[in-house]
């Protein structure tokens, strides 16, 4: 198998990884419907830009488009969803069940979209799921309060909306393209996230506390990971990208740790050798 996702993928991992170090330090002095509604301004306007510059002219089928605006939709909405479950619970632990969708993109994507794994690649994927969820769920960590039952409801939400977003995506993008799919979603997510800020906040607008300058940066890099993400769909098999670019947490956490001068527990470090062994598994 071609392994054109592969750089795609490596620079979702880095974008991500590094802006959710950044969101770290901005999340807790901004609401989330305000923090939606500025990432809502910089996904529309650059990945608008985006579609501008790569876009070809060229006509599909209604059912295409109707499938990327699904896709987009339901990535929107998985946003909506995650937010509301830090509300309730633990982020240790809504935010470790959030971000398993990589499971449920690979039973979709080989019930639904006719895509096959060799015994290497589904050892790989295998590896890196139980890899990062060692790596990233620590019960220690979170604001110390109860998780409650409704912040697991939404967090699950997430998990499939995430999930059914990606293999939907991957159906689209074989079709109109990721430039055109990017385009959709620069108008669909934006749309919904500001009405979410519009509905919960009355319209009223509060500037964040926190640093405004490293704030757009977490945008940023967020911003360019959507992109760099669809176009590792656009190259390989999305039950196969999914699990890898879902590996952000890994690179967010032991930067963190850098930062902080922390050490690793020897749970992470044996995630991170079932990381390394699950690299040549998709050569196989």
């Amino acid at each position: 198998m071609e392994l054109a996702w592969l750089p795609f993928s490596l620079a979702t991992i880095l974008f991500y990884g590094l802006g959710q170090v950044f969101v770290k330090e901005t999340r807790t002095q901004i609401s989330s419907a305000n923090y939606l509604l500025l990432f809502s301004g910089n996904i529309g306007i650059i990945w608008a830009v985006y579609w501008f510059f790569f876009h070809e002219s060229t006509s599909y089928e209604t059912w295409a488009w109707i499938q990327a605006i699904v896709a987009a939709a339901l990535s929107g909405a998985a946003y909506l969803t995650y937010y509301e479950a830090l509300k309730h619970g633990k982020v240790s632990i809504v935010g470790t069940v959030a971000g398993a969708y990589a499971p449920w993109t690979i039973l979709l994507a080989l019930l639904f979209l006719g895509e096959e794994m060799t015994y290497g690649e589904g050892a790989g994927v295998a590896l890196v799921v139980g890899g990062m969820l060692m790596f990233t769920y620590n019960p220690g960590n979170g604001n110390g309060k109860r998780t409650e039952l409704m912040g697991i409801v939404f967090a699950v939400c997430s998990l499939f909306f995430w999930g059914t977003s990606a293999t939907v995506a991957k159906g689209a993008i074989d079709v109109i393209g990721d430039t055109n799919f990017i385009g959709v979603y620069a108008i669909v997510c934006p749309a919904m996230w500001a009405a979410y800020w519009l509905f919960t906040t009355k319209g009223k607008f509060e500037m964040p506390k926190a640093d405004l300058r490293i704030l757009e940066l977490s945008m940023l890099f967020l911003t360019a990971g959507g992109i760099t993400m669809y176009l590792a769909f656009a190259n390989g098999n999305v039950s196969i990208v999914s699990p890898i670019t879902n590996l952000y947490p890994v690179l967010t956490i032991a930067a963190a740790k850098v930062r902080l001068k922390e050490s690793l527990t020897v749970k992470q470090y044996a995630a991170l050798a079932m990381l390394l062994v699950a690299i040549p598994l998709f050569s196989l």
